[in-house]
């Protein structure tokens, strides 16, 4: 049966005023909106949604040309954007099916406004949330105005069209670090013209605004157990850490951090590289010396997160270290003065000399081993000769990013198009570069593939994809190869395609069981050439190091087809698992899905905002409760039998207006053990010294594993 269609037009104005002219773009998210200061803003695409507040007819198609942008929904729907002068921007909605009855938008507001960002909703108003609060709609009804001021009393206003429902949420109900609005208008017929306004207005005159950071770096608006109070304080730490690391005693271990002496008690063999062998039902990770090593590392152990952008908000620092001279080293190399590490100027202001990459390595090794980690995580660069000298292992990632010249797939994160020739040949020299010259390195654990690709979004995104990509004249290829005939593959997937030949600049909906079947089987194909092409260049050039996998989040993990083609290839897997609960049936289905290979859990957090000054992340109430968090977290792995290690996510605190590559809003959290003033969150570290300390008993089952006794860490059925 045809859809009965409901057409009308929508104009929609964007009106970006005082303070700030208009820089309005579209891109494959949204509406792209520079608001200044206040900062970037995207309005999603609009979704089609019926009268139980359900979305339907999705998004199928985005078609750009210039100023200009079609929307192409399921069942014919069709939304033409088109950009005019002084930030206005048309919306021409067409064949709209009659159960849609309303247009949904939404925009995503950054968890920094939890740092003084305040709210106003007609006559409502109030602070963001600095912790989640009981009921995460802070703000439901139908005040069209929307007013977001950041901490320098800079705003954003929205001015939605007329019958508007409008929500302000807190997402970190969902574990999501973020803040959601959202603009329900109903589609009527005797209002086909609707209009959105948008204008940044300037901070008013008038007295200063209170800085956001105090001269060390940290929130200088809260206050918290442990806070540096001033310059003579942050100084006076280089005596008092002294005594603290003297009297921290961890057990004995072999030169790389592993077991001593479980070579000869496990049977383990001594290869002289880093591998992993199965001993009964135990996996264990063996060093070169052929001991039982659990990989306890830190990401990020070097500056990364700690530097921040602080161009164009001057008003938010107390102090910024001046550019050249005794800070200099503190500055992001070739940021041209934009990007500063407050962790950088503390440390040369506490210490009295420039930051070095090996002077720097080589402290932090010496604190890691007295916290009892053994081992580098992902994203930690430099310092290389300082790591050697030390025999400290470290993992490192494959040359498969788009600043080393592979090209990415759309949409689907972290994924490359393993069909396309020119890739391949790239990433073939690629590795004959980079990997020969670490080839018989011992300390090298081995190589992450990727970070969080998202390949639950192959199924979605190959079928829209262009002939141009290699991936969907191969999909196309395949439906021939099975169909044989046009009219075959018409009846199997409901369409009336002329040729096979025109499938390659279509949009192929998938809505037919046989369609989804084949999309399916596609995603297998795709799966299975990425990772055996990735293993046979791999191993071309290294042949004893181990691929420890692709950092994959709970939404990609939870996949038998994937974790199966996984373990045909893979040395070890790897699993982002941010969690409060930790599900050990879900980690044991992973594990037998893959065959059995071993996992590495390799990027975990929480944060303490009320005891750091910084937000985002799982949060708990202390830093204490941070370290038995920890302890649940690592010693629950370790007694599984098959986790082999774990990646804390960072070794320093984020900075608190952001990591610098994020721009002005990027994540704040207290993800480190070390906070920006280069201070050890110690409450937290006595914690997790129990647990490195005695890593070993546990994973050899010879004590339990600690279990926090709080209800946030109960596993929910």
């Amino acid at each position: 049966m045809r859809p009965l269609f409901v057409s009308s037009i929508l104009g929609l104005i964007l009106l970006l005023g005082a303070g700030h002219a208009a820089e309005i773009h579209f891109d494959q998210a949204g509406i792209e909106i520079d608001a200044g200061t206040v900062g970037k803003f995207t309005i999603e695409y609009p979704s089609l949604v019926d009268a139980s507040s359900q979305p339907v007819h999705k998004l199928e198609e985005k078609r750009a040309a210039g100023q200009a942008m079609s929307l192409l929904y399921e069942g014919g729907a069709q939304i033409d954007l088109a950009a005019g002068e002084g930030g206005k921007v048309s919306l021409k909605l067409s064949k709209i099916p009659a159960d849609v009855k309303s247009i949904a938008f939404d925009m995503h507001i950054p968890i920094a406004f939890s740092q003084g960002g305040k709210w106003k909703a007609g006559e409502k108003e109030g602070d963001f949330p600095k912790s989640k609060p009981a009921n995460p709609h802070f703000y439901q009804g139908h005040d069209t105005t929307l007013q977001i001021t950041n901490y320098d009393g800079a705003s954003l206003v929205l001015k939605m069209p007329e019958f508007s429902f409008v929500q302000l949420t807190d997402n970190r109900e969902w574990s999501w670090d973020i803040y959601n609005f959202r603009s329900n208008t109903p589609v009527l017929a005797d209002h086909p013209e609707l209009t959105i306004a948008i204008s940044s207005v300037a901070a008013a005159g008038g007295a200063k605004t209170a800085p956001l950071v105090d001269e060390l770096g940290q929130s200088a608006r809260e206050d918290w157990p442990g806070k540096v109070k001033n310059l003579d304080e942050l100084k006076a730490d280089v005596e008092a850490e002294k005594a603290y690391y003297t009297n921290l005693h961890p057990p004995e271990l072999d030169p790389y951090g592993g077991l001593p002496r479980s070579k000869e008690t496990l049977g383990l063999q001594a290869t002289g590289f880093f591998h992993v062998e199965k001993k009964g039902e135990r996996c264990f990770l063996v060093d070169p010396a052929g001991n039982a090593f659990f990989h306890l590392g830190l990401c990020g152990v070097n500056p990364s997160d700690d530097y921040t952008l602080i161009k164009g908000r001057d008003s938010a620092y107390a102090w910024v270290p001046p550019a050249g001279g005794e800070f200099d080293s503190a500055y992001k190399p070739d940021a041209n003065g934009s990007t500063v590490s407050f962790h950088l100027a503390n440390l040369i202001r506490k210490y009295g000399e420039p930051y070095s990459a090996e002077s720097y390595a080589a402290r932090m090794i010496a604190r890691m081993r007295k916290w009892g980690f053994n081992s580098y995580g992902a994203f930690s660069l430099g310092g290389d000769q300082a790591r050697a000298a030390a025999k400290f292992p470290a993992v490192a990632s494959l040359p498969l990013h788009e600043w080393e010249g592979v090209p990415l797939l759309p949409q689907i994160e972290e994924t490359f198009d393993p069909f396309d020739e020119k890739t391949r040949a790239q990433i073939e020299a690629n590795f004959a570069k980079a990997l020969p010259a670490r080839a018989t390195d011992p300390l090298l654990i081995g190589y992450f593939i990727a970070n969080e690709p998202i390949y639950e979004n192959i199924q979605h995104i190959v079928p829209t994809l262009k002939n141009e990509h290699a991936c969907k004249r191969r999909l196309v290829q395949t439906l021939k190869d099975k169909y044989q005939t046009v009219a075959a593959f018409n009846t199997a997937w409901a369409l009336s395609a002329k040729s096979f030949d025109e499938l390659g600049d279509i949009v192929l909906p998938v809505e037919t069981p046989a369609a989804k079947a084949d999309v399916q089987a596609f995603t297998g194909l795709f799966l299975e050439e990425l990772f055996r092409f990735v293993t046979d260049t791999y191993h071309r050039y290294d042949k004893t190091h181990l691929l420890i996998g692709n950092r994959l989040q709970p939404g990609t993990i939870n996949n038998e087809q994937l974790c199966r083609i996984c373990g045909k290839y893979l040395d070890v897997m790897s699993f982002n698992y941010y969690t409060y609960g930790f599900d050990k049936d879900f980690l044991r289905r992973i594990y037998e899905w893959t065959g059995g290979r071993p996992m590495m859990l390799s990027e975990f957090f929480w944060g303490a905002s009320k005891a750091s000054g910084l937000s985002g992340g799982r949060e708990l109430n202390t830093q204490q409760e941070r370290g038995l968090a920890y302890r649940n977290y690592v010693e629950q792995g370790a007694a599984l039998g098959f986790v082999v290690g774990i990646e804390w996510f960072t070794l320093i605190d984020q900075s608190v207006t952001g990591r610098w590559f994020q721009g002005l809003n990027g994540e704040r959290a207290n993800t480190g053990i070390i906070a920006v003033t280069d201070r050890p969150w110690k409450d937290m570290l006595n914690e997790v010294t129990k647990t490195n300390y005695g890593i070993y008993q546990v994973e050899l089952g010879e004590r339990p594993p600690f279990v926090f006794d709080d209800p946030r860490f109960k596993v929910k059925p």
